[in-house]
């Protein structure tokens, strides 16, 4: 039974976090707006804490699957406290396995926490900076890189290449 009162809560967080993120993508380079980004995410993975402990990972049945994703984007984002990170990735695993959750988004937190840890990424999901562009981190075994990709639902990763350094052009043009 689908719980309208989390959903709503959760949309609301991510809401702020991407607004937030928008402002930097689109070449903010402010104090204001890293303390803003940095206070939002302190705010969120507290709140993000009580959900897991109350809930358990919010699924699609729970939250429906924009809030669910939502979620997922608020874990991606706590990235002071790896535990927590790690602990979410347990839990979402076994939210994939029951279709439960977007496997895109398991993809995405295990590589987070691949390079938290200074290992490299498996999905080739993390990008650094580059001179003025976006690249990848390193990535195991680069030539299965694509077939693993598709086997979670991304699409190539020279496809996302060209959209990551295309959506953070104001950001890179800052730099």
């Amino acid at each position: 039974m689908l719980n309208k009162p989390l959903q709503q809560k959760i949309l609301k967080m991510a809401s702020e976090d991407q607004k937030l993120r928008k402002q930097a993508a689109d070449g903010d380079r402010s104090r204001k707006l890293a303390k803003s980004i940095y206070d939002c995410d302190t705010k969120n993975t507290l709140e993000a804490k009580k959900i897991i402990e109350k809930h358990g990972w919010p699924s699609f049945n729970l939250v429906g699957k924009k809030a669910a994703n939502d979620f997922w984007l608020i874990v991606q984002h706590a990235d002071r406290d790896l535990e927590f990170q790690k602990k979410c990735l347990k839990l979402l695993e076994k939210a994939v396995e029951n279709n439960q959750a977007n496997p895109e988004n398991l993809a995405y937190l295990t590589d987070r926490i691949l390079v938290s840890e200074g290992k490299k990424q498996k999905f080739g999901t993390q990008y650094m900076f580059k001179e003025d562009r976006l690249v990848l981190k390193p990535v195991v075994d680069r030539k299965k890189l694509n077939q693993r990709r598709k086997k979670v639902g991304l699409d190539v990763v020279e496809e996302q290449d060209k959209r990551i350094n295309k959506e953070h052009s104001g950001m890179l043009k800052s730099r």
